[in-house]
């Protein structure tokens, strides 16, 4: 979360029931635990900058139906102990239709319970962009579901403007995170597309294109001088706004595995899509690690700055002002220069 100050609170996994984390920026919020229940865990945040509060709660329900209605009735509870904009999150390990499972075409009576939860709770239920579903089990997804979502309450939308639930790319677990986006949002376009290649490919091609773009006459020898120069000038181009840029790196790869798995959720991928997956899933935790070590070195600069900075401002000031010569303090030039001798250092006087 970079400059962020970051607090955190949790619920511990016990058994079967999963852990439960959030974390918010306490510059912006001011976060305080109301509620903490088997299933759920309830923070309330008031603004720092603006006048605004609301509730959160973080939700691991269980996988089986009579342990999920428990569930249903902590959150009740919490519900009663407070008014306003109300925000819930997490893996409810159940659907509300047939249609956001696959192979699935009956409905449930945990489905039925689900959907009278959020009702009687008077949620809203927004629709998810970007995806179908949200877990997916075997490498063919031949089992996946929507089982993590955000719901909100009346208050919520009412305060809140352009709501919109987003699927994200998912890296090495078997669920998709989610972002719940309000206010002023921009869409997210894919930056490179993810069936021509991989990564060395489309270097190469830019590359080439780069070199065969410049034209110049006279001998060979010159010509060849004159192509590495400007060869030279656009890499230093391109890795200061490109290959340099890790942000940008890291979305453009996140951006080409969402690809792949709007892709997977409609037919299978082929082989060579399934190892360029693969690749690229590489790529992103090479580019982490580098992200790793670029911010591990800006807080390296920043002390190294602060600690020259310091070490400067008390070489300025350092000087003597006296000296202890036969007992006594002597402080005028003249003076120290005819005694000379034996003499110690006193510290400024403050």
């Amino acid at each position: 979360m970079g400059q962020q100050e970051v607090e955190i609170t949790q619920l511990e996994a016990r058994g079967t029931k999963g852990g439960i984390i959030i974390l918010w920026d306490s510059s912006i919020w001011e976060g305080e635990v109301c509620e903490v229940g088997a299933y759920c865990i309830t923070v309330r945040f008031l603004g720092k900058t603006q006048d605004f509060s609301w509730h959160l709660s973080g939700v691991y329900a269980p996988n089986n139906r009579e342990e999920r209605e428990e569930v249903w009735w902590e959150l009740g509870a919490v519900r009663s102990l407070f008014n306003g904009p109300w925000v819930i999150a997490g893996d409810f390990n159940v659907i509300r239709f047939p249609s956001k499972k696959k192979n699935c075409t009956t409905t449930t009576k945990a489905m039925e319970d689900f959907s009278d939860f959020i009702e009687d709770m008077e949620l809203e239920d927004p629709p998810l962009t970007g995806g179908t579903f949200t877990w997916r089990k075997a490498d063919k997804h031949d089992i996946a579901a929507r089982l993590d979502r955000f719901l909100f309450s009346e208050e919520w939308e009412i305060s809140s403007k352009k709501i919109k639930q987003t699927i994200m790319p998912r890296i090495t677990s078997d669920h998709n995170p989610l972002l719940l986006e309000c206010g002023n949002w921009r869409g997210h376009y894919p930056i490179l597309n993810s069936k021509i290649g991989g990564c060395k490919l489309r270097n190469s091609m830019k590359v080439k294109g780069w070199w065969n773009s410049e034209s110049y006459t006279r001998r060979p020898d010159y010509i060849l001088v004159c192509k590495l120069k400007a060869l030279k000038v656009k890499l230093k181009e391109w890795s200061i706004t490109v290959q340099g840029n890790l942000d940008l790196q890291k979305q453009s790869i996140l951006n080409q595995l969402s690809d792949f798995v709007v892709t997977q959720d409609q037919i299978c991928l082929f082989d060579d899509e399934s190892f360029l997956r693969v690749v690229l899933t590489v790529e992103l935790e090479e580019v982490e690690k580098r992200e790793e070590a670029a911010w591990r070195q800006r807080e390296r600069d920043r002390n190294a700055k602060f600690f020259h900075r310091t070490a400067n401002c008390h070489k300025r000031y350092n000087n003597i002002d006296s000296f202890l010569i036969n007992g006594a303090i002597v402080s005028e030039p003249a003076v120290i220069t005819d005694q000379g001798g034996d003499h110690r250092f006193l510290p400024k006087p403050l």
